[in-house]
């Protein structure tokens, strides 16, 4: 039963995609997520390699657990590395999508490796509004920056600027914003995030209905793929509601209500990122409901919830603190002369982590276990 409702608004499409890859705008403090581990000293990160895409190894990722950081079955990992110290002298231009958790997760950790490294850093947040993105780029190619970096603006359409910056041997950076020819993509993997959380509820609850509350944007759907893979192959069923431009709790709260009244004897309900999550805890604690709740992205409101020790009780911490700190050894590792790392063409995903009470970071904390990175065939 899918009930995205049509929407009288038309959002660009990246606008949508801010929302979901990189969280909701709750208003809670991100401050704790530039601090995160001493960037200033990377060891045997100085030299050159060769090489940077390591053999996947058969047997060991069939036994992976991707959701304890794991390499999913199949992926070869890359080693990230890159001289910090680089950055002394030189200058970046960092465009952050929206004053929003998920994009201030990869931004600041980026932002203070730099700046503590000796960087100057112009950071420049279009509030949503990818429409800027290109006066940005414009105006770094002028000022003849150092590197670029840009967290969840879609890069369509600027190939002719992505082009210029790599004839002027200046790294281009990004995360969730495409995969132009041109740049270093690095991103989570959206499909088996919704894979960790479905393998979560079928242990947790074994059989019956599913309700997810998701919207219409590609991060997202790409969750429900994976979780609805998962579920199927469970015999779980999975009810899909929601409206098309619903990414706020308050629209998550009301479609989940009238989602439990008509299915009041569902096991679990499933947010497709943070702000969902949060509005369908609401939800299921007014209807009086014994559903558990679950949701997909790491946000400070997410974590706040599950120690809160009500129906929300896990979600999966997809890596952007991590991502960050990759995105400032690639970029210092390329300005010293070196090629990028993996494979040129291919995005490098984080592993992710699910969360639940037995490890969910303490308030003003980010979720700390060590991440991968690796591509898919």
């Amino acid at each position: 039963m899918r009930k995205f409702k049509k929407a009288l608004v038309v959002l660009p499409l990246v606008a949508m995609t801010l929302l979901a890859a990189c969280g909701d705008d709750s208003g809670d403090s991100t401050s704790d997520t530039t601090a995160a581990a001493d960037t200033t000293a990377t060891a045997d990160t100085t030299a050159a390699t060769e090489e940077t895409t390591a053999p996947a190894d058969t047997a060991a990722a069939a036994a992976s657990d991707p959701s304890k950081g794991e390499i999913p079955e199949g992926g070869a990992e890359v080693a990230i590395a890159g001289d910090v110290t680089t950055w002394t002298g030189k200058k970046v231009g960092i465009a952050n999508l929206a004053p929003v958790p998920g994009a201030e997760r990869w931004s600041k950790p980026l932002q203070a490796c730099i700046e503590k490294n000796g960087g100057t850093v112009d950071y420049q947040d279009v509030g949503g509004d990818p429409t800027k993105l290109p006066a940005l780029l414009e105006g770094w190619a002028s000022a003849k920056v150092d590197a670029v970096f840009n967290i969840g603006i879609d890069m369509t359409g600027q190939e002719s600027l992505i082009a210029a910056f790599t004839e002027a041997k200046t790294p281009v950076v990004i995360w969730g914003a495409g995969n132009p020819e041109g740049v270093v993509a690095l991103d989570a993997n959206q499909e088996e995030d919704g894979r960790i959380i479905g393998r979560y509820l079928v242990e947790k609850v074994g059989s019956g209905q599913v309700i997810l509350v998701n919207a219409n944007n590609p991060a997202l759907q790409s969750r429900e793929k994976g979780l609805k893979e998962v579920l199927d192959e469970a015999g779980l069923e999975l009810i899909v509601v929601g409206e098309a431009l619903g990414f706020s709790a308050e629209s998550a709260q009301k479609s989940v209500e009238a989602a439990l009244q008509a299915n009041p004897d569902a096991k679990a309900v499933v947010g497709g990122f943070g702000s969902l999550g949060v509005g369908a805890a609401a939800a299921v604690t007014a209807a009086g409901s014994s559903a558990v709740v679950v949701s997909m992205n790491g946000d400070p409101e997410e974590y706040a919830a599950i120690r809160e020790g009500g129906a929300f009780v896990a979600t999966v911490a997809d890596g952007h603190e991590f991502g960050g700190e990759a995105a400032c050894q690639i970029a210092a590792d390329m300005i010293a002369g070196n090629a990028a790392p993996g494979t040129a063409g291919k995005q490098i995903l984080a592993t992710s982590v699910l969360v639940t009470a037995d490890n969910v970071p303490a308030e003003g904390s980010s979720e700390a276990t060590p991440r991968k990175f690796y591509q898919l065939p």
